[in-house]
């Protein structure tokens, strides 16, 4: 089986295999559902008493007053916002909250499916239905087995695109802080020189990876600052060149770690299809990114958690002024950003918070982007970066019945997604919470 097939079957399981046990299947009668207000993924504004017509995990129709199918299941949700499934371009499905050295450490890859397994339902119930999830961090193939599973319908969780380990230097992503005579469990794959980069980018995807995630730069390798978080290059041109190339010779895309205006370049040059994080870029970059169709991952909130001890555990008041200041110029960046034509799509890197998944737009709306944007980077933008947007994205017919739906209008208040109270996945209704009588 050619290589390059590989993430086109993922996405076709993960889209079509059998329903979960204990929810009622409709793959082959009809769902008739009414929406007060409907995004659509695409519009400028929302569109009124509109019914989505969804057979077999497909939305059939759209539109007004269309008729009612005889013993079609009718779905009422006349009193909210109905939307297309959030999509989530950056998580780390298998991390959980606690020390990260002993989850690695102590804990083994089978006990993290389980727990992945319990954060992916949190996930899915929080309105987000596709992930790609970025590295499970030494798990061994943790996230591509629970991937797997959802597909199978033996756990609900989102639809997910997996990285299993990201492909860097030797050194650069690893445990820090150990005797150099031990082994410790491997969180990336080292790869050296060009014929070694193509080779482990070939093993990653052989393993049955759909994305490739490369650390550009990494503080674990050299932190060249004390002020904020920095990281020492990993790759030489010639050697990130040989990455992309190989990735794209088999369909896959590559998501590039990144903190400084340097190493983006370098990313950029080599032509990744996304910059995740970041932090110290500068506008000129963000329109050279958007000339060359390189889609900006932000990441915002994860940092400000990071800063005010939320995650992570305790910090020292040195670590403080560092995430601090790193906030304060991540911030600057992403208003740069607003400035450019640059697609900026909806990521979280959030893994301590499942659930939690919308307060990344909260923050991108606080720091300059609109709603209707925050909403397109959420769904339609995120899914043409996947490389899924002829299935999920958008509400229109022939697409996934990737379905959420919110109180209120999002357009108006982007927190209302914070309180998503009904989440259908191809079809498959998994949350449905009434409205409260008084």
């Amino acid at each position: 089986m050619k290589l390059s097939l590989l993430p086109k079957i993922a996405v076709t399981l993960s889209l079509f295999m059998h329903h979960p046990i204990g929810f009622v299947c409709a793959q082959e009668n009809y769902i008739y559902l009414r929406a007060g207000r409907l995004y659509d993924g695409r519009a400028s504004k929302l569109q009124e008493n509109i019914v989505i017509l969804i057979r077999g995990g497909r939305i059939v129709q759209v539109g007004r007053n269309l008729p009612q199918p005889a013993g079609a299941t009718l779905i009422d949700l006349s009193d909210k916002t109905v939307l297309p499934g959030l999509i989530d371009a950056h998580t780390h499905i298998v991390l959980h909250r606690g020390d990260y050295d002993a989850q690695i450490l102590r804990e083994t890859p089978e006990y993290r499916a389980i727990y992945a397994t319990a954060n992916a339902k949190a996930t899915l119930e929080a309105g987000v239905t596709t992930i790609r999830d970025l590295g499970n961090e030494g798990a061994g193939f943790a996230d591509i087995a629970l991937r797997d599973a959802v597909a199978a319908g033996l756990a609900p969780g989102p639809r997910m695109l997996a990285a299993i380990q990201p492909v860097t230097s030797t050194g650069s992503y690893r445990l820090v802080g150990y005797s150099p005579y031990h082994q410790w469990p491997q969180i990336s794959y080292p790869a050296d020189g060009p014929a070694e980069v193509r080779k482990q980018v070939r093993r990653v995807l052989a393993e049955g990876a759909d994305v490739i995630k490369a650390y550009i730069e990494s503080y674990e390798k050299r932190r060249l600052s004390s002020e904020k978080l920095t990281g020492a290059l990993n790759y030489s041109q010639e050697e990130l060149n040989a990455l992309v190339e190989e990735a794209h010779r088999a369909g896959a895309r590559v998501a590039a770690h990144v903190y400084s205006d340097e190493a983006a370049r370098m990313a950029i040059a080599a032509g990744v299809d996304s910059i995740e994080h970041g932090l110290y870029l500068r506008a000129e970059t963000f329109r050279l990114m958007a000339q060359k169709g390189i889609y900006y991952v932000p990441t915002l909130l994860v940092y400000e958690l990071w800063r005010d001890a939320k995650i992570f555990g305790a910090i020292t008041p040195e670590n403080k002024l560092k995430l601090t200041n790193t906030v304060n110029e991540h911030t600057a960046s992403f208003k740069q950003a607003l400035t450019t034509p640059v697609k900026i799509v909806f990521g979280t890197d959030t893994f301590e918070l499942p659930g939690t998944n919308a307060q990344e737009l909260e923050l991108m709306v606080r720091y300059g982007l609109r709603p209707l944007d925050a909403l397109q980077a959420a769904t339609s933008t995120a899914a043409e970066l996947l490389g899924l947007s002829q299935l999920i994205g958008s509400i229109e017919a022939g697409k996934a019945a990737d379905l959420i739906a919110v109180p209120g209008n999002p357009l108006d208040d982007i927190r209302v997604l914070q309180q998503v109270q009904f989440v259908m996945k191809a079809g498959q209704v998994y949350l449905h919470r009434q409205a409260e009588k008084h």
